[in-house]
């Protein structure tokens, strides 16, 4: 993925077919490492137990749509337009994969004011490059239906 992705921005942009603007932070959440099980060096073999570990932000629970005031739900469904924008399909845009959490993740959890939520896109396995405006344009309509937005679209 472009590396704005992950970016934490300040400010707000516009993405059509919105006609608010949103704000642009980081859309998947922030990838810190992969790290292996160091091979002992006296030459015994590693313990079957020791495994792989992928670490990610953490991102909190899934959105409710019908629990989010239309600020958040356009801040959402910028996702899928970022996305799109940057020549992604993401396969799999529901509500189970838009996490959200009080504050900004960038910020200690005891700091985080509760009147400002933070999103981020996951569930990329199904995610391929754009191959067709159509596949476009329906992922683009599941997002306004789910989100409840479809006095936006064109």
């Amino acid at each position: 993925f472009p590396d704005h992705f992950f970016q934490h921005w300040n400010g707000y942009n516009v993405m059509p077919p919105l006609h608010d603007p949103v704000p642009v932070g980081a859309l998947c959440p922030q990838f810190y490492g992969y790290y292996t099980p160091d091979d002992p060096t006296d030459g015994t073999s590693r313990p079957n137990y020791l495994s792989p570990i992928l670490l990610l932000e953490y991102c909190g629970s899934e959105i409710d749509p019908d629990e989010l005031c239309v600020d958040d739900k356009q801040e959402c469904a910028s996702f899928v337009f970022r996305f799109h924008h940057a020549g992604w399909l993401h396969e799999s845009f529901a509500a189970r994969n838009i996490l959200w959490q009080q504050g900004k993740p960038t910020e200690w959890p005891i700091q985080r004011p509760y009147s400002t939520k933070s999103f981020r896109l996951i569930d990329f396995g199904r995610s391929k490059k754009l191959d067709s405006s159509l596949t476009r344009a329906n992922e683009e309509d599941t997002a306004l239906r789910l989100l409840h937005l479809l006095h936006h679209a064109s």
